[in-house]
């Protein structure tokens, strides 16, 4: 763009020098021969105007160009060629207002540009790869760029910027039909950009309004869905070039995600020191945002980015899919797409994280939302706060409620080095467990209210790394829960009946009644330890150990514990006697976090009857030797 814009520009700025200068006696064969071989000169390019010319002196001295190309040769292996043509440039300048200093133009026209630019044949040589740099080096490359940045900003606040204020007039700058196309070094097509209609209207530079339209479309290399973008608004420039301001200036892309985005910018750019304050409305497949943008070039930070919403909802902001029509541009790019991809059945290959930004970032991010949906989770009352600055990306906190509970979180992200570092701390209190399991499509499994806790640490250069080099301790407790579709109390009470017996016992519950539980797992290596796992039923109590696997989700525990008399609440016909005490009832559960099937849990029934067994043998040992005992004192005593 900024190649195209170059040229658009000098070749109004050749027009305006025309008449500015060249003498009325030179006729306009003498002009060109003139500009061409000023380009020869310059870039040893070739400039060819075809077409007519025409050339007005008075009273609007006017300049119209047909059918124009220039031919720029690549000077090195390490320089870009280019190749641009106009059809048609048409401008007028009134030459009496020039007596006063000021600038009247009529409509300037611009249409039908198109430029060929290829890249160059050889890249220039590669520097020698920088070590990676330790925390303070980072520090300290921060520092520097800071203090450098507020050096040159005192130096442009010092200095007299004062510009003298030229008025420029005109009825409008209109740019149609522009093409810019890239290409890479053996020809083959980069990108394309194409304006199809860019108008400027009642312009001038003395800070009156401005009307900018514009149709545009990047359109790539075939293979990525074609951005569209119009633009409607308005705009004023102040008479010494010090200030643009922009006016519910109103964008629309369309092909950049599964719906169009549609924003509003209102507010000014100050040219020195360069600095942008906008207010900013914006409408996002997720929802709607208002918000504050401020960008400095000289400050620090160098974004800053307010935002509020009533409800976003980030799940949605996915980008477009990928063109299926079958132009040469796309078989390409699909025939390269596959080449890189994974068979199908086979893996894909892991990509790595886009942390590379974060690394020259300077930025602060506020988001205040009454509800924020991400990653299938609605929090509500969201604050976030994020400061990105020398290589890490600070989450001071992410605040809400979560599933009717209160979240408070930290994470920081460290991206200075190519593997990436972050730290997870926080907690969530009071959390609904019906709903929390519910959103990770577990519904029915369980009821209550949890606390949870987490301190942990990963590193990796991919999202499965992460997950898969976990580290650090997560901890839960509650009362008054409901594990759903298991009972651990009807698993006790049939294994009552069958060792005292009797036939099974039916309208046992089908769920278990959490009076307490506490959890504690050890995370290493994304293998979670559950050191540390209690709870209490009426009737059992009950302590183990297990496992999770955070790949998988899977889990499975293993559980002992004491039945007492307290069992007979479920049923009377669950009767504990003398034999049962002291037994350790061992029960094994298995399941899986993502599954709505709950655990399966099974008792060792094997162990407890052999426990009850040595426990009844022992008692008819104690028996008999009670018995002996009182026949022999009954007999030294006369009993």
């Amino acid at each position: 763009m900024l190649v195209i814009l170059w040229i658009l520009g000098g070749l109004v700025a050749l027009a305006v020098l025309a008449m500015l200068v060249v003498p009325m006696f030179i006729d306009e064969q003498a002009l060109i021969e003139m500009a061409q071989e000023q380009v020869r000169a310059s870039t040893g390019g070739e400039l060819l105007i075809e077409g007519e010319t025409e050339l007005s002196l008075f009273p609007r001295f006017g300049l119209r160009l047909e059918k124009t190309s220039l031919d720029l040769p690549a000077q090195s292996e390490y320089d870009q060629q280019i190749n641009a043509s106009i059809r048609e440039l048409d401008v007028g300048l009134s030459l009496l207002p020039l007596l006063s200093g000021n600038v009247d133009v009529g409509t300037i026209v611009i249409s039908g540009v198109t430029a060929d630019i290829t890249e160059p044949q050889a890249l220039p040589p590669a520097p020698e790869p920088q070590p990676i740099m330790s925390d303070r080096q980072w520090e300290k490359r921060g520092e520097l760029i800071r203090e450098n940045k507020a050096e040159e900003r005192q130096r442009q606040l010092a200095e007299d910027a004062a510009v003298a204020a030229v008025a420029i007039v005109a009825e409008a700058v209109r740019i149609e039909d522009i093409t810019l196309t890239l290409r890479t070094r053996d020809g083959s097509l980069s990108n394309q950009i194409k304006i199809d209609a860019l108008t400027l209207s009642e312009v001038n530079t003395n800070n009156e309004p401005m009307r900018l339209e514009g149709v545009l479309a990047v359109l790539g290399d075939g293979s990525a869905p074609v951005l569209g973008i119009t633009l409607d608004g308005g705009i004023r420039v102040a008479s010494d070039f010090s200030k643009i301001q922009l006016e519910n200036l109103g964008t629309e892309v369309t092909g950049a995600l599964t719906q169009p985005v549609i924003s509003t910018l209102t507010g000014e750019f100050l040219m020195k020191p360069a600095k942008a304050d906008f207010k900013l409305e914006a409408t996002l497949p997720g929802g709607d945002v208002t918000g504050q943008l401020v960008w400095s070039a000289l400050e620090s930070p160098e974004i800053k980015l307010n935002v509020s919403t009533a409800r976003l909802d980030v799940d949605q902001i996915q980008p477009a899919a990928a063109p299926t029509a079958s132009t040469d541009n796309t078989k390409v790019a699909s025939e390269n797409s596959s080449q890189g991809a994974s068979q199908a059945g086979q893996p894909s290959v892991p990509v790595p994280l886009p942390v590379g930004p974060l690394r020259d970032l300077d930025l602060e991010l506020r988001v205040n939302a009454n509800e924020l949906i991400a990653g299938g989770q609605s929090i509500t009352d969201a604050q976030v706060l994020m400061r990105v600055l020398d290589g890490i990306a600070n989450i001071q906190y992410i605040r809400g409620v979560l599933h009717e509970g209160q979240l408070d979180t930290r994470i920081a992200l460290n991206a200075r080095r190519p593997v990436v570092e972050a730290e997870i701390e926080g907690g969530l209190k009071g959390v609904n467990m019906d709903l929390l399991l519910g959103s990770l499509g577990n519904q029915d499994a369980a009821s209550g209210r949890i606390e949870m806790g987490w301190d942990l640490t990963t590193q990796g250069e991919t999202s499965d790394d992460l997950l898969a080099a976990l580290d650090g301790d997560l901890s839960a407790g509650g009362q008054d829960l409901v594990i759903k579709k298991v009972s651990i109390q009807a698993l006790v009470c049939s294994a009552v009946a069958a060792v005292n017996k009797i036939p099974p016992i039916t309208g046992l519950p089908s769920n278990t009644p959490i009076t307490d539980l506490s959890l504690a797992i050890d995370f290493d290596d994304g293998a979670g330890d559950i050191e540390k796992l209690r709870f209490a039923t009426p009737g059992v109590e009950m302590k183990g150990s297990g496992d999770v696997d955070l790949k998988t989700l899977d889990f499975g525990f293993r559980l002992e514990g004491q039945v007492n008399n307290d069992i007979m609440q479920v049923s009377s016909l669950c009767v504990i006697d003398q034999r049962y005490s002291g037994v350790d009832w061992p029960l094994d559960c298995r399941g899986n976090l993502a599954s709505g099937s709950g655990a399966d849990c099974k008792l060792d029934i094997a162990t407890i009857a052999q426990q009850i067994i040595e426990n009844e043998a022992k008692q008819q040992v104690q028996d008999a030797i009670e018995e002996k005992a009182g026949s022999f004192i009954k007999k030294i005593f006369g009993g």
